[in-house]
């Protein structure tokens, strides 16, 4: 998804998610990049205390992905 596409009561929740995983909110474009993103080519922790770790990434991510689906829902 292009970080421009979404829209701003969902960016906003997104920069909430993100601060909850203490992930800084330039992230949300990686995010919204990553939310139609086939998980097999970017979901993998190297274990080598990378920050932010893709693991709290990943969690916003299927936070947005269930956001969305809701709304289609």
């Amino acid at each position: 998804m292009d970080p421009a596409a979404l829209d701003p009561e969902l960016a906003t929740r997104v920069r909430a998610w993100l601060a909850e995983e203490r992930v800084d909110a330039s992230y949300l474009a990686f995010v919204a990049r990553h939310v139609d993103a086939d998980d097999a080519g970017w979901r993998w922790c190297c274990n080598s205390s990378c920050d932010p770790c893709v693991t709290r990434l990943e969690r916003v991510v299927d936070r947005l992905r269930a956001a969305l689906a809701e709304r289609a829902g």
